[in-house]
């Protein structure tokens, strides 16, 4: 058992020791290019971050649909939830009980408010279509999608 926890702590100071480089390399880049923090989360960090959950929820809903589609929301649930939570707390932790303010950037702000309007469209269209999802709206999820990352490169070039 000793063996098994030791070796669970080395593979987590490991992933630890492997994230901090990426994200150092990755702010290096946007440094150079001139991209905000901003920017590369809601791009390079998003996708990295989401595409094994994306495989996984795939494979899920081909066997167990109702799974499938509540692990699309319960996923980004835990990561939102625990993962302001637990870090906000360790920073303001760190900072010796100060609160922690947050650059709350245009590129942000396009994210917050369309991810917000989908959920609730989501939220509103799916029980007056009897729970049936259909093609097409997944079509225009990935659409809306599209659409607020276009934006938001657009927004941060601008700036």
């Amino acid at each position: 058992m000793v063996r098994c926890s030791m070796g669970f702590f080395v593979a987590v100071v490991w992933i630890v020791a492997i994230a901090d480089e990426v994200v150092n390399v990755l702010k290096t880049f946007g440094f150079i290019f001139g991209l905000s923090d901003a920017i590369i989360g809601l791009t390079v960090f998003a996708v990295g971050d989401s595409l094994a959950d994306f495989i996984a929820n795939v494979s899920v809903a081909a066997f167990a649909p109702v799974m499938g589609f509540s692990a699309c929301f319960g996923g980004p649930m835990l990561n939102i939830l625990l993962g302001v939570g637990v870090s906000g707390t360790a920073v303001i932790r760190s900072a010796g009980g100060l609160p922690f303010e947050v650059d709350f950037s245009a590129t942000l702000l396009v994210s917050t408010v369309g991810l917000l309007a989908l959920l609730l469209a989501t939220l509103v269209c799916i029980p007056l279509n009897d729970y049936h999802l259909t093609r097409r709206w997944g079509v225009f999820l990935v659409v809306s999608y599209i659409i607020i990352m276009v934006i938001n490169i657009a927004v941060e070039v601008k700036r």
